[in-house]
């Protein structure tokens, strides 16, 4: 908040030959006002006279312009009212006589600029929010915007306008913010508010916005896509089978709240062996993790053997079977006897395979070129 600053002093001026020294004050009430709101001039002449012209001159840049102006009452006071567009300097001259002038010292007039701000659009996750506002004055200092954890610079237009487009990424109440850092004689203002965003509804066919928000969420998380795509495809589902297997949730496939609301809290899957590239399965979890210097690059949904009877232990890849198979084994990657992690035409949520550990057909090739090299490590865990 900035502080009034009065300056009521002597005689700034005296014409030669005046027979005696005039003195001019000058006050502003409020010290600081509201944009567009009316300050008030007040002050004193002595001595008093009645009907002394008064002017009131208010700095504008580099120039100063006539705000106001009036005549003092018989006790010598006068009181001007403006309507307030700036901060600025202001002082009062009284014409004494045709030939004496008096000027007050100068006063500083603070002010707090008018900031409005709102928030509109369709309220769901893949939807885009657009916040509108204006500042007045436009440059009466930096302007933030601050939603969630981010915050970014906004640049209103001459007129003080703003526009800034805003994606409704994560479902859930968020708070915002619009922050004026003032200049110099401008006092700080803020508009602060709450939204909720929702998340749709989203299964296998689902197309549109909320869908790849859904993906780049999943991505971010390092669950394997065959790309961001804004449609709901076996890789979407396959990834929120991943997501919902290592999260203990029930396996649908499905997105509703629930998922959504994981989805913001969650962070990159840790891996079981916090050291070293291989690769890692969870029988009790059904996924299958890449491991590069003992982080997660990527999870993947799997299934393993119907029985219980893949092996748990540390393995080595010992053999490869590119393509396919007799028994439709595409791009084999065997780590015992005649266990492999291979591609398959079934992957359902449950183990179900004859012991080997099952991937998606379209997931198969791509894994098979990083992780097909005699020696690879593989981790089974019960």
């Amino acid at each position: 908040m900035l502080r009034r600053a009065l300056l009521v002093g002597t005689l700034a001026l005296v014409l030669p030959g005046a027979a005696g020294a005039a003195t001019l004050t000058l006050r502003t009430k409020p010290g600081v006002v509201p944009y567009g709101g009316t300050v008030t001039f007040a002050g004193e002449l002595a001595p008093a006279q009645a009907g002394v012209p008064v002017a009131i001159y208010v700095q504008a840049g580099s120039t100063w312009q006539l705000a106001t102006q009036g005549v003092t009452q018989a006790n010598g006071a006068y009181r001007l009212g403006a309507v307030a567009r700036y901060a600025t300097r202001a002082y009062a001259v009284a014409q004494v006589d045709p030939a004496t002038q008096a000027a007050s010292p100068q006063a500083i007039l603070g002010m707090r600029p008018q900031l409005s701000a709102r928030i509109q659009g369709r309220r769901v996750v893949g939807e885009s929010l657009v916040l509108t506002g204006r500042l007045l004055p436009a440059d009466s200092g930096r302007l933030t915007l601050t939603l969630g954890r981010e915050s970014s610079r906004i640049r209103p237009g001459a007129q003080g306008n703003f526009r800034v487009v805003l994606p409704a990424s994560f479902p859930g109440r968020v708070r915002w913010s619009v922050a004026l850092t003032p200049k110099a004689g401008y006092a700080s203002v803020r508009v602060a508010r709450s939204l909720r965003v929702s998340g749709e509804n989203l299964a296998l066919g689902s197309r549109g916005r909320g869908v790849r928000a859904l993906e780049a969420r999943l991505d971010d998380l390092h669950f394997l896509l065959r790309s961001v795509d804004s449609y709901y495809g076996y890789d979407t589902y396959e990834a929120v089978l991943a997501f919902q297997k290592v999260h203990g949730m029930r396996r649908t496939g499905r997105v509703g709240a629930d998922l959504w609301r994981r989805l913001v809290r969650a962070d990159v899957p840790s891996a079981f062996s916090p050291s070293g590239t291989h690769i890692e399965v969870s029988k009790t979890k059904q996924v299958m993790y890449e491991v590069v210097r003992g982080k997660v690059a990527k999870v993947i949904h799997v299934s393993t053997g119907a029985t219980g009877n893949t092996p748990v232990g540390s393995w080595r890849v010992y053999r490869l079977g590119p393509g396919g198979s007799l028994n439709h084994m595409y791009y084999s990657i065997y780590f015992l006897r005649g266990f492999a992690i291979h591609g398959y035409k079934s992957v359902p949520p449950w183990p179900a395979s004859h012991g080997c550990v099952r991937t998606p057909l379209w997931f198969a090739p791509g894994f098979y070129a990083r992780w097909g090299k005699i020696g690879t490590r593989i981790l089974v865990y019960p």
